[in-house]
């Protein structure tokens, strides 16, 4: 491939990153639970649980942190989830490129075959 054809495909995926918004990790989850009240219905009847309840973790300086959304919080982590995951293989794709492009210029350097190897 011809060196303005990695630079060209690279300017390509650096325009995808700046149209992707924000990010951020995690994973939202609509969960049901039971509450506090041992006299509540919801102890003996798995259909009457309180929620859904949209929760959002993640990793903080490796410890988890979990938060509870409300529902427009909830579709705003999903986005930037999503945009995440997409920055990611973005990422991916970069680094792909440039180790093709690091190896199409193997050709010109040479290592000394008489060299001692340590």
């Amino acid at each position: 491939m011809k060196e303005d054809n990695y630079h060209k495909k690279y300017s390509i995926l650096k325009r995808k990153i700046d149209k992707l918004g924000f990010i951020s990790t995690g994973s939202v989850m609509k969960v049901y639970k039971t509450c506090g009240n041992p006299g509540c219905r919801c102890h003996t009847d798995k259909n009457k649980w309180h929620g859904p309840y949209n929760i959002w973790t993640r990793k903080v300086s490796a410890k988890t942190v979990t938060r509870t959304l409300n529902n427009e919080q909830a579709k705003i982590a999903r986005k930037c989830i999503d945009n995440m995951r997409k920055l990611e293989k973005i990422l991916e794709q970069m680094k792909d490129l440039s180790v093709r492009y690091i190896k199409n210029h193997e050709t010109t350097f040479s290592v000394d075959k008489n060299r001692k190897k340590v």
